[in-house]
């Protein structure tokens, strides 16, 4: 199994060492880890967003902050070698309006493993406790859908991409507001997102971290896993959202199951390690 998203302390919302992290792999057995701390490079939230942790210390992201990210996460794939294999990512916040920064910061500080991820709808965070509720509250559950689904296909058509995080994650905080409601409205407009994943080859993952959270499914969820099937849309990775060391690698065997059980596609790099 490998778990490719986890958010160690650079992370502005986590406090979870690398070095603790990778022994919790190493119990729970885990072939590859891939660390992907949040990058967020939204120019109208930066008061909000434009920020990690280095030596538990928040910072505003800099070339001493990222590049020691770097380092040290190449320090541990150098000590535990023999025991697992680590890669370096991040999970990047997507809006059309900043392409050009996303595509400069990938140039610069290059990964091994890079995801893909909707968090904002009118620039307010739908996947943040503390925001989410004024989101939903004010908007229509169809509009909701609608505009997340296009925010997606924008993601997916960049071309900065190859894997979508979390691809079903308005359902995090939507689902309190809009009920079952929400699953039935992606399911009716979602086609077009594999449509254009398929074409372009990319691919999501599989991420268990909702199922924490209180949800009955993954990330994403049956009815769209089904469609991906039909769609014959890969699945790149599987991950937990891991920002606690207890929680690296929870729920991996049953993403696995569900890859066997449901005949999904999978693409590279969790082709390697199935």
């Amino acid at each position: 199994m490998i778990d490719f998203h986890l958010h160690p302390s650079y992370s502005i919302d986590s406090r979870a060492g690398i070095e603790a992290m990778v022994a919790a792999a190493i119990e729970k057995r885990l072939a590859a880890i891939c660390f992907t701390t949040h990058i967020d490079l939204n120019p109208d939230r930066e008061c909000l967003d434009y920020y990690m942790r280095c030596d538990g210390v928040l910072m505003r992201y800099c070339a001493e902050g990222l590049n020691k990210y770097i380092r040290e996460v190449g320090e541990a794939a150098d000590k535990f070698s023999d025991d697992i294999e680590i890669f370096l990512g991040y999970e990047l916040s997507y809006g059309q309006h900043f392409e050009d920064r996303i595509e400069e910061f990938l140039d610069t500080y290059p990964a091994d493993f890079v995801i893909g991820a909707v968090h904002c709808l009118e620039n307010i965070s739908i996947t943040a406790s503390s925001e989410a509720a004024g989101y939903f509250r004010a908007t229509d559950i169809k509009k909701a859908v609608e505009d997340y689904v296009s925010a997606t296909i924008q993601l997916i058509e960049s071309g900065l991409f190859r894997t979508v995080g979390h691809i079903d994650g308005i359902k995090k905080y939507g689902r309190v507001f809009y009920g079952a409601n929400l699953d039935t409205e992606l399911a009716k407009v979602f086609a077009p997102v594999f449509d254009s994943m398929r074409e372009r080859r990319v691919g999501f993952e599989l991420n268990t971290s909702a199922l924490r959270k209180g949800l009955s499914e993954i990330y994403p969820s049956g009815r769209l896993l089904e469609m991906a099937a039909d769609s014959d849309v890969k699945i790149n990775s599987t991950g937990s959202d891991a920002h606690r060391p207890e929680d690296v690698g929870f729920a991996l065997d049953l993403a696995e199951k569900l890859i066997s059980k449901m005949g999904l596609s999978v693409g590279e790099p969790l082709a390697g390690y199935m």
